[in-house]
């Protein structure tokens, strides 16, 4: 055998091995990736309201004929939320979600909670002294006593459990643990909200604390389709937890006023979200925006 043949057989067996263990890294990254969870696709669609409601949160969920509603914005923002729930004949909400007791959050609570009819109520555990806090608490008292509320629920009572409307799942993933008093956005109300195989997560104003807590309790478990940006896209939240590692959403929705003192959305929440190639949208630039989905495909619709 010539030198040239035997120099070709070992550069041939050389490339015959790295091939081989290319193939064979890869097969074994695909046994310790976790699959892509499926699910059955329900029939008919879920919609998603990210309500303008200035510098505040209202998000109103349609789904089987029944509606969510989550937090309710300032009181100066009432006549907005209102016309908007009447747009869509809205007079029943079978959850009434109060994320945290900011009055950006609930500031229309009570009126909501005394004016529809509210079968259920998802509470944040961190409780308030302002009186805007306190008229909530009394309307929800008041219709827990005359039996028309049938559940108030902390959502760390359940934690990782899922409450069904419907086909829709709402899965309860925070707030994780304890925080400072003085700390009224991270022990907000965190829901991962699935229909079909849409997966939206709704995170209030969570910051960096509760994300990280997030992260280390459900890792790859955060990952959706649509995040709902916490805090209005401070620079609090979002970016520095490495969040969007995990959750990889492709879409992402902020809620604010336009012109808001604040300077809501901030640079480094905004700039993350371009990083990941994430499609954002905002009240204060989009008016109320509508998702829809019907368990696989997402449309989006804006006011302006």
């Amino acid at each position: 055998m010539t030198k040239r043949i035997f120099k070709t057989i070992i550069s041939l067996i050389m490339i015959l091995i790295l091939i081989f263990s290319l193939v064979s890294c890869e097969a074994l990254l695909a046994l310790f990736e976790p699959p892509d969870e499926t699910y059955e696709i329900p029939e008919g669609s879920c919609e998603f309201h990210m309500i303008d409601v200035g510098q505040g949160d209202a998000i109103l969920i349609r789904v089987d004929g029944k509606n969510i509603l989550i937090d309710t914005s300032e009181s100066g923002e009432r006549e907005k939320l209102v016309a908007y729930l009447e747009k869509y004949n809205v007079t029943e909400i079978e959850y009434f979600v109060a994320t945290h007791p900011d009055s950006d959050h609930i500031g229309s609570a009570d009126y909501v909670i005394n004016n529809y009819t509210i079968n259920n109520v998802i509470l944040s555990p961190k409780e308030h002294t302002t009186k805007t806090y306190e008229r909530m608490i009394s309307a929800i008292e008041s219709k827990v006593e005359s039996g028309e509320i049938k559940d108030v629920i902390n959502p760390q009572d359940m934690l990782g459990e899922s409450i069904m409307v419907g086909d829709l799942e709402l899965k309860m993933l925070g707030p994780i643990g304890e925080y400072s008093k003085s700390d009224n956005n991270n022990p907000s109300v965190v829901i991962m909200a699935r229909w079909g195989n849409t997966k939206v997560l709704l995170t209030g104003d969570a910051e960096t604390k509760a994300e990280e807590r997030l992260i280390e309790e459900y890792g790859n478990d955060l990952k959706c389709d649509v995040l709902k940006v916490g805090h209005h896209g401070s620079h609090s939240s979002t970016w520095e937890s490495g969040l969007l590692d995990y959750a990889q959403p492709t879409y992402a929705t902020i809620s604010c006023g336009e012109g808001n003192s604040y300077g809501h959305p901030h640079t480094e929440a905004i700039e993350a979200l371009e990083e990941y190639n994430v499609t954002v949208y905002r009240t204060d630039t989009n008016g109320s925006i509508v998702i829809t989905t019907d368990g696989e495909e997402i449309t989006i619709e804006t006011e302006k």
